[in-house]
């Protein structure tokens, strides 16, 4: 049956038809990289999401209302390990231009070619970075830049080696956060009574809390209130707290304040392994609130590990009053509700900490438990010892009422003053009453705008010797603060950091000692070859495929031109 020649193009006429074909493909082309440019989508494979910017910071960045510049300085001559993070800094940075919508302006200078403009950036704090280069027949120091640097109006946050940002996103929107705000935010730590110095013993909770907000310290001994610039005051671990220092206190919260108590329950003694019931004066003032809380010590079979010296030998084992929290797991079997607080955290664990109860006749207020610990837990109380060779085993014992146990609660409503209805108190014979009066002071309230309070009946696990003890003993505070001032803007962003999923070491050692069996030997070599060779191979498979169809559309219509001759 033959072919007619008018279904039939000619030579030319299939040369041109291609030819249109491959004009249309770049012009559809041009168009999708249009259009990346304006709807930007990255495929994020890691589980904590670290290559991709998170709903936080996508917020932050569609509201800026004034243009933000972004300067990333980088050298060209690091070595090809940290090249792959300059250019995932690159990245980065590259979305969040694209979802700033055009408030935000990020460009990327090599400052090696330019010695003009390596002199001005020494008058602007912009100095190059040490780095070794290393190789089969070098080993080396060089210099180069790794410096981002943000402008806003005529603010500037400069970030002299991006490498030492361990946690990127939140360090970039925090600092954009700061600066775009309106006013600062001003973070105090109560002194006067005993609490731990903040530049020795809470160096690091201090410095987290630097980088976003102003940091201040506040002693209310001599009578003053709090000033109006701190919106939210931590009480971490006073030794005791007088009415004169209460009575400041309740005033600031009364005028919107917000209070973080971090406060324990006992008193450790750790040189001796003792503990004891403790007695700081706030249990009246918590109480007022509608939190009461206990003076006992709470065991878990759920805890961290201790590590202690026995002679000569140094002995790790389970020790039930360092009480760990797996918030996840906490969640899933609905011991804890949601929070945005806790939604993105993972272990807290409170050593030494003791039990919360909420107060049912305060009215007007809604208590959120966010610290609780598992239903196999116990309390023990009074004056007992501490150490891991005298502890009970890790069971609860008979009459102590094995259940979960409330650590930490927050708090919300319009609360009423614990001195309503009471004098205000004096201070101490000998004290500062006339330099007091000689002040003009905010008025007496009775009755709080809407605030809120977060109380943990621990301190210690935010210390700088305990801090380490649960992965997210830090974000727990910080997320806290975030909450009270920001709304949780920079709760979504931080702690978002890739982890390495290397094969388990089981799997290694059964190699090394030919003992595997053959699902983990399977499960190696799958894991082994997929990436180097099947990939790759399929890839190639697919060009094949591809040219044997070509070469057999293209013989088809040779068959067809000479048939219709």
């Amino acid at each position: 049956m033959g072919v007619s020649r008018d279904k039939l193009l000619s030579k030319r006429e299939y040369h041109l038809y291609s030819l249109a074909w491959l004009f249309i493909l770049l012009g559809w082309l041009m168009v999708l990289n249009y259009l990346s440019n304006k709807f930007f989508y990255r495929l994020d494979l890691t589980s904590g999401k670290a290559y991709t910017l998170s709903k936080s910071t996508k917020a932050i960045l569609k509201g800026l209302t004034q243009p933000v510049s972004i300067t990333f300085y980088a050298s060209g001559n690091f070595p090809p390990a940290l090249k792959s993070d300059i250019n995932q800094t690159r990245d980065l940075l590259s979305e969040y231009q694209i979802y700033s919508r055009g408030k935000l302006k990020f460009e990327m200078i090599n400052p090696d070619t330019n010695p003009g403009l390596q002199e001005k950036l020494k008058t602007r704090e912009v100095e190059p970075i040490q780095f070794q280069v290393r190789g089969a027949s070098e080993f080396s120091l060089r210099q180069g830049y790794m410096a981002i640097e943000i402008n806003y109006l005529d603010q500037r946050q400069l970030f002299p080696n991006a490498l030492d940002m361990a946690d990127f996103e939140y360090a970039m929107s925090s600092a954009i956060l700061k600066l775009t705000s309106e006013k600062n935010i001003g973070v105090a730590f109560l002194t006067g009574h005993n609490e731990p110095d903040s530049f020795q013993k809470l160096k690091k909770m201090r410095a987290a809390v630097e980088q976003q907000y102003v940091f201040t310290t506040v002693d209310t001994t001599d009578g003053e209130p709090v000033a109006e610039d701190v919106s939210v005051l931590l009480v971490i671990g006073p030794s005791r707290v007088p009415d004169l220092d209460k009575y400041a206190l309740d005033q600031f919260l009364m005028r919107g304040g917000k209070i973080i108590f971090l406060v324990d329950g006992t008193e450790v003694a750790e040189e001796y392994l003792m503990a004891f019931p403790k007695d700081d004066g706030l249990d009246d003032l918590l109480a007022s609130y509608g939190v009461k809380r206990n003076h006992d010590l709470v065991l878990d079979i759920f805890n961290e590990k201790v590590a202690y010296r026995q002679g000569m030998f140094q002995l790790i084992q389970p020790y039930p009053l360092w009480v760990k929290m797996n918030i996840p797991k906490l969640e899933a079997a609905n011991i804890l509700p949601a929070s945005q607080i806790i939604n993105s955290l993972g272990s807290v664990t409170l050593p030494w900490a003791s039990s919360l109860e909420l107060n049912s006749s305060v009215q007007g207020i809604k208590a959120t438990e966010l610290l609780k610990s598992s239903p196999k837990s116990w309390v023990q109380t009074g004056q007992f010892s501490l150490d891991p060779n005298r502890l009970p085993p890790p069971l609860p014992m008979t009459g102590m009422g094995e259940k979960s146990r409330l650590l930490g609660v927050l708090v919300e409503g319009s609360f009423k003053s614990f001195f309503a209805g009471k004098p205000e108190p004096k201070p101490a014979q000998g004290g500062t009453e006339s330099k007091k009066e000689s002040k003009e002071k905010p008025a007496r309230l009775d009755q709080s705008k809407p605030t809120s309070i977060i109380v943990v009946n621990n301190s210690r696990f935010i210390r700088d010797d305990y801090i380490g003890l649960g992965d997210s003993n830090l974000d727990l505070v910080l997320n806290s603060i975030d909450w009270m001032t920001w709304g949780g803007k920079l709760i979504g962003v931080r702690s978002r950091i890739s982890t390495d999923r290397p094969f388990n070491q089981d799997i290694n050692m059964c190699l090394s000692q030919r003992t595997c069996g053959t699902g983990s030997v399977v499960k190696l070599l799958t894991a082994r070859l997929l990436g180097p060779f099947v990939l790759p191979l399929a890839v190639i498979i697919y060009g094949l495929a591809r040219f044997q169809l070509r070469r057999r559309a293209k013989r088809s219509w040779q068959e067809a031109m000479e048939a219709g001759k």
